[in-house]
């Protein structure tokens, strides 16, 4: 599909180089390629998990076997998003599923887009964060950009894809990026979305330097309830006079809509937070 310029302006203003190395993901992966990949994963894991061992930090996942039902079925693709409050929600927010099931699962464990400009600035980073299924996303260059296109092949394999539909760490609640409108409206099969709200996080990973571990904290994730992305795309069947970008907004409005009512939910957002955002965002020139 054509490549088309609907980053943002303030992004594309800030003059970035954009992705530099290689395609990192093979288009057949070898098995001895699966197999790195796998053993980054799983240390990756493992270190997180140090992060809440007993004594130093608490972590508490509410509603967990909703989130293992949903990642263990593979008839359908899965896209979980979440707000976004450390650097590295991911891949802490992972730490609550055992080794055992991670090795069950590894195979579906979740792709998740990250910023070429932090993660990719070398060929050995480039190397370990593909390998943890870190994908290159460039601001600016919008939501047909070759990541993107790579998330809607592995959703179009039924995979798992994580997104911070926000598209930055920030301590408030964010409009959410339209790339999610885009992955559900382009995915072969409408995916299973499923929301999920993480608090306390930079608690025991700040956002501002110096970057090391604090404890004696207690962190909450919480997992939302499931929207089947195919109400709202049956929704929009009848509206053929819409633009694809009133399309794309449509689909983002209900996942951020359903993102924010689980963060009110779990009294992190004051209540109205949605429905302000969303009114705060019209946009009637689409």
């Amino acid at each position: 599909m054509q490549a088309r310029s609907t980053g943002n302006l303030v992004d594309r203003k800030v003059g970035l180089e954009g992705f530099k190395f290689p395609w990192p993901f093979p288009k057949s992966p070898s098995s001895f390629h699966k197999i790195k990949s796998h053993l980054t994963i799983a240390a990756v894991a493992s270190i997180s998990k140090l992060l809440f061992a007993p004594g130093l930090n608490k972590l508490v996942v509410h509603n967990k076997q909703r989130f293992m039902d949903y990642w263990k079925d593979k008839s359908r693709p899965l896209i979980t998003v979440s707000n976004h409050r450390s650097n590295i929600d991911d891949p802490l927010m992972w730490s609550f599923i055992s080794t055992k099931e991670m090795w069950e699962n590894i195979d579906r464990h979740r792709y998740t887009l990250a910023a070429h400009n932090i993660c990719f600035t070398k060929a050995v980073h480039t190397t370990f964060f593909a390998l943890g299924r870190c994908v290159p996303c460039v601001r600016g260059e919008g939501v047909y950009q070759k990541g993107m296109d790579f998330c809607v092949e592995m959703l179009n394999q039924n995979g798992w894809v994580h997104m911070f539909p926000e598209g930055r760490v920030s301590t408030e609640p964010l409009r959410c990026k339209w790339g999610i409108g885009r992955l559900i409206e382009d995915a072969a099969a409408p995916p299973i979305v499923l929301p999920i709200w993480c608090i306390n996080m930079s608690s025991v990973w700040p956002t501002q330097p110096p970057y090391y571990p604090r404890f004696g904290h207690e962190v909450n994730v919480h997992i939302g309830e499931a929207f089947d992305s195919k109400s709202v795309l049956d929704e929009m069947a009848s509206k053929k006079d819409w633009s694809v970008l009133k399309r794309r907004k449509f689909i983002t409005d209900a996942i951020q809509t359903e993102l924010f009512k689980l963060g009110e939910k779990v009294a992190d957002l004051p209540s109205g937070t949605a429905k302000r955002i969303l009114e705060e965002n019209v946009n009637e020139n689409l």
